[in-house]
């Protein structure tokens, strides 16, 4: 089988896409990503052949404002940016890079993973078999509220005008993503779409949604052609693993992930709030070279730069994020109960509730947490059993769910039998 894979140059996305391109690859399949110059490397060393953005504008998620100038400023003008010229604004050079890619040596399948626009546009343009790699936990529902609004289902009459309203509020406000959508589907030459911003943003042939029916709700209620997965665990990286320790007290491991990792938002609180607290605190700042979060260190804290999850999630007892998706994952999928602090991506407010409806953790519906509340948020999580209860079954879920086993059996199905999936 020969799969053509395309991957946004973030590390958040790169992560979960490695694990499925090293089982592809185990099994013997033909494997080319295309992808930015910071990631090649890695995905080579698993075995894969690599293809760089070249029409492509490439960029780096440490320096944004290097290759789109209206990502300087303010937090949300980098994540407008990012959004609006970095995923959608490069898609027509992708389309180009792909389709050059593919005139080279076709493809069997193609991979776009979530914020990969090109390699959707061209899974449209090519009308070949293609999949979309959902790291994100936007599963759009076949009805119901736009992903995003922290609201529950309605049914009847009410609940179909209220969703309505919602979708009105909607599209105002991803306006400008809209008109940079329609303007790459003009510039690769496709009509325009008519639906909301993102909602076709979806493979009609398969679907592999990271996650369970726990956090996103029953797999029956998602569009037909999407597959939970679980958890697609990450390969091909070497991160140091921590010291051994005695375990007297519960450890809490703090992180703001790998791209928002401003440490005055979470690191910083997290350390004052749990100074005196009886609990030992890692936190990680994300960057590799970079340990020193600006303030001093409390006696029952260590910082630092980057750690690999699989060697301390075993013996953590709280997980405190800024609700990057890939985290949240692996610290469930190890059992561990889990504190957001919803960083400024539109996906983790959506992580947060998600965290917080399933029972496992909770939502602090801040992005700058005040220390108190990681504090007194920690303390109830380790007071109440509930919550790494709930967290062990969501793990249980996650495992069943297959993760890169069953995303690699889903696509081998896809190609051998050329058909849409449906339930």
């Amino acid at each position: 089988m020969r799969v053509l894979v395309a991957v946004v140059p973030l590390s958040g996305h790169v992560g979960p896409v490695t694990g499925l391109v090293a089982e592809l690859v185990a099994r013997g399949h033909e494997v080319r990503v295309y992808t930015g110059a910071r990631h090649l490397a890695r995905f080579a060393d698993l075995g894969a052949r690599v293809v760089p953005w070249t029409a492509a504008r490439d960029f780096d998620e440490d320096d944004l404002a290097g290759a789109f100038p209206r990502a300087a400023g303010s937090r949300l003008r980098t994540m407008v940016a990012l959004v609006r010229d970095g995923f959608i604004g490069t898609a027509p050079g992708q389309v180009s890079d792909l389709r050059a890619a593919l005139d080279r040596e076709p493809a069997d399948v193609l991979l776009a993973d979530s914020m990969s626009f090109g390699g959707m546009l061209t899974g449209e343009l090519t009308g070949m078999p293609w999949a979309l790699v959902n790291v994100l936990p936007f599963n759009q529902q076949a009805d119901g509220p736009p992903m995003g609004f922290p609201v529950k289902p309605w049914s009847g009459t009410v609940g179909r005008v209220r969703d309505r309203l919602l979708w009105s509020v909607y599209r105002l406000a991803t306006t400008p993503f809209q008109r940079a959508y329609q303007r790459a589907r003009r510039q690769v030459g496709l009509s325009a779409s008519r639906a909301p911003y993102g909602s076709d943003l979806m493979s009609p042939w398969l679907v592999l949604a990271t996650g369970c029916p726990g956090l996103g709700g029953p797999e029956s209620d998602l569009l037909e052609q999407v597959r939970y997965v679980g958890r697609l665990t990450p390969a091909g990286v070497s991160l140091p693993t921590t010291q051994p320790r005695a375990a007297t007290r519960p450890l809490v491991l703090v992180t703001q992930g790998t791209h928002d990792i401003e440490p005055d938002e979470l690191i910083r609180p997290a350390l004052s709030g749990l100074a005196d607290a009886d609990v030992d605190v890692l936190a990680t700042l994300g960057r590799r070279g970079l340990s020193d979060p600006g303030v001093p260190v409390p006696a029952n804290a260590r910082v630092v730069d980057v750690v690999d999850f699989g060697s301390v999630l075993p013996e953590t007892a709280v997980f405190v994020t800024n609700g990057g998706w890939g985290g949240v994952l692996a610290a469930l999928a190890a059992g561990v109960p889990v504190i957001v602090a919803p960083g400024t991506a539109a996906d983790k407010p959506e992580v947060a509730r998600l965290v917080a409806r399933s029972g496992a953790g909770v939502d602090l519906r801040r992005r700058r947490a005040s220390g108190p509340a990681v504090a007194d948020a920690v303390r109830r999580v380790l007071a109440d059993p509930r919550y790494a209860q709930r967290a062990a079954g969501l793990g249980a879920e996650l495992a069943a769910a297959g993760g890169v086993r069953r995303a690699a059996d889903l696509i081998e199905e896809l190609v051998g039998t050329r058909r849409r999936a449906r339930r």
